[in-house]
């Protein structure tokens, strides 16, 4: 198994630091729990550090863990030194 870095961004806003931590322990209970929540321009991101067999199975059961919990999906962002080869 190898842990991949990779971030969600969701077209989701919030407005309080409680519906920020709400939506934290939301994702922590959906088994988002190796993901941090941070402000982007198009809403939220969320940046995994994330154990899994291939880099889409990671992604995959991510995007499924988040959408468990209501949120629209936008895109997946990898940093460019996660694909050099």
């Amino acid at each position: 198994m190898t842990e991949y870095r990779f971030r969600v961004v969701i077209s989701h806003q919030v407005m309080t630091d409680q519906e920020i931590l709400d939506l934290a322990d939301n994702l922590a209970a959906a088994g988002c729990d190796d993901g941090h929540v941070g402000g982007h321009d198009e809403g939220i991101e969320i940046v995994f550090d994330r154990v899994a067999e291939t880099r889409d199975e990671a992604m995959r059961s991510a995007v499924a863990q988040i959408e468990q919990c209501g949120l629209v999906v936008k895109r997946l962002e990898l940093d460019r030194a996660a694909i050099a080869v």
